[in-house]
């Protein structure tokens, strides 16, 4: 698979992983198909309203609760239930009264809290219908009457289908019809004095109501005053519709210019230029340079050079014969002993050298203590700074868009979809869908971000002309080492040249699969680092292992220390909330 093609993968699993997790149900014990709500008012302003409310269990259950509270002022009376498919009431119906204004139901279909109600494998249909009339819902304004109701409360699953008819007395005229949150899927259709509204894929924990305004004033016994005007009731609606509005359309055109904005830094920064070079393979060293150059240049795309160059360090300085590996009792290298002064390998393991000798165990050791573990990560970063000073020096790489696009990720597909996932955490329950949205969308600048930053840095930058040569020659190079037909049709024809081939393979991190194409060729005895590395591969798992262990010790020592007049959206009466357990 393609490296480029990667961090695109590793951004859609997190996209796909954080819509998931906010947007699943509280529950899988059941899902709700269907909720009818109808509600006929009287021309004294008494309502009498019927829900219906359909469940498809999935897992065994207990019982089923509805529960509704209207605002002080409002009385509900005559309460009356039904199951209209299901099992029997083994159990029987709870019913809780807290004042005039409040009920709260619970249907037992078990015969105790400690049974359960058992489900077949196609799941089990509970349909329960609950009526009663309602007064003083209706609230008189200066010149105007309104009702303001929500058909639901909450439901702790999404709600594919609320299906709401409305029926008013003629006296009261054609009402203006509002409807919160905004942006939820609703159609609508009128029949006679009936007007019915559908509402599709409400998401759990929504709450879905409406405001019926009608343009005079509406002479009634059954209603509340309060001191507001129609156009104050226009203008907040308005106000709400262009706020939704505006957030979307922000959210989306910054969810493009974050999408988009990388293309255009690829198409200005990142597009190399051509250079003639048609060669299948580079069958001798391209260049001289160190390998831990090479590393940095190559494998690290112009950046400091990893464990790999460190281990090609080591190799080569027993290469060029300033060092030899020390062969323990059981036969396996333990140490390595300097025979001349190698400034890199003193410089890096200056407290660890031994009478001359890296021991390989003894520093594993000592990097367990904290001190030298920071002493040694310390030597390892400066080393690694003088290698990326040394590759600056050649100019191969414009790194401008890479750091340009590192930048916009991280401020404007991180942190500022995450200022804004916070902001909107605050809108309150009126926006609640269009804060789903707008998460959505933020969700998809992040892993947007995310993908940005794990490219390579060949992405967004451009090599020079001599610097897309050089990569082009080792890549070469190393597909000479890895093609194990051209290898042995063209093998070593020294002992240096096989040392050398396994000292800059080491430096490319393709040392372990050359080792295995060098067994098949057999390399001289003689030779001082193929032959051994071909005997004993575990000689290219040491530096790795030093960084690996010094690091560790670090990491545990960091982890042990220390209101609106006339109602606001969201405001309406009643919404009955469902739940099961």
């Amino acid at each position: 698979m393609s490296k480029r093609i990667v961090p695109f993968l590793i951004a859609t699993v997190v996209f796909l992983l954080l819509v998931f997790v906010t947007h699943r149900p509280e529950t899988d014990l059941f899902e709700i198909p269907q909720v009818d709500y109808t509600m006929l008012m009287q021309a004294d302003g008494t309502a009498n309203v019927a829900e219906t409310f359909t469940m498809r269990f999935k897992k065994p259950f207990r019982y089923v609760t509805w529960a509704l509270d209207m605002p002080e002022g409002v009385t509900i009376e005559n309460v009356r239930y039904e199951v209209l498919q299901g099992p029997p009431l083994l159990g029987g119906v709870q019913e809780k009264r807290i004042g005039p204004n409040s009920v709260d139901l619970l249907f037992q279909f078990s015969r105790s809290m400690e049974e359960y109600v058992q489900i077949p494998p196609e799941g089990l249909t509970v349909q329960l219908r609950v009526n009663y009339s309602v007064k003083n819902l209706l609230m008189q304004g200066e010149d105007f009457t309104q009702l303001l109701i929500k058909y639901l409360g909450q439901a702790p699953v999404p709600i594919k289908k609320l299906d709401v008819k409305m029926i008013f007395p003629p006296e009261f005229g054609e009402p203006k019809v509002y409807h919160h949150p905004w942006g939820l899927q609703v159609s609508s259709s009128k029949d006679g004095r009936i007007v019915n509204f559908v509402f599709r894929n409400v998401p759990p924990n929504t709450f879905v109501e409406g405001r019926y305004v009608f343009d005079r004033l509406t002479l009634v016994q059954s209603v509340r005053r309060q001191d507001v005007s129609l156009s104050e009731i226009v203008d907040y609606e308005k106000r709400y519709m262009l706020k939704n509005v505006l957030v979307v359309t922000l959210a989306a055109s910054y969810t493009l210019f974050v999408i988009l904005f990388p293309f255009y830094l690829y198409r200005k920064f990142g597009r190399e230029s051509s250079i003639v070079y048609d060669a299948e393979y580079e069958r001798e060293v391209p260049y001289r340079d160190s390998p831990d150059v090479v590393n940095g240049v190559v494998k690290r795309l112009c950046s400091v050079p990893d464990e790999h160059g460190l281990n090609s360090v080591l190799l080569d300085a027993v290469r060029e014969k300033k060092a030899r590996f020390v062969i323990g009792q059981n036969g396996e290298i333990v140490a390595l002993e300097l025979l001349s002064n190698d400034a890199v390998i003193t410089k890096l393991f200056d407290r660890f050298i031994q009478d001359g000798r890296l021991y390989f165990d003894a520093f594993k050791k000592a990097v367990q203590k904290e001190s030298n573990a920071r002493k040694f990560l310390e030597n390892y970063r400066r080393w690694q700074q003088d290698v990326l000073r040394q590759i600056k020096e050649k100019n191969l790489m414009d790194e401008r868009g890479n750091k340009i696009a590192k930048s916009f990720a991280l401020i404007f597909a991180i942190l500022t979809p995450i200022i804004a996932l916070l902001l909107s955490s605050n809108l309150g329950p009126a926006f609640k869908v269009i804060v789903d949205y707008v998460r959505t969308l933020m969700f998809l600048c992040i892993s947007a971000g995310i993908a940005v930053f794990l490219m390579r840095k060949d992405v967004f930058s451009r090599w020079t002309q001599e610097g897309l040569l050089y990569y082009l020659r080792w890549k070469n190079f190393e597909r000479f080492l890895l093609d194990f037909s051209a290898l042995s049709s063209h093998p070593p024809a020294s002992v240096a040249i096989w040392d050398e081939y396994i000292v800059y393979a080491t430096a490319l991190g393709i040392a372990k699969v050359v080792a295995e194409n060098f067994k098949e060729l057999n390399p001289p005895s003689e030779s001082s680092v193929a032959s051994v590395v071909v005997v004993q591969p575990k000689v290219l798992d040491v530096a790795p292992a030093m960084v690996r262990t010094a690091s560790q010790t670090i990491s545990r020592s960091s982890s042990s220390s220390g209101g609106f007049k006339g109602g606001s959206a969201g405001s309406g009466a009643g919404g009955s909330r469902i739940g099961a357990g």
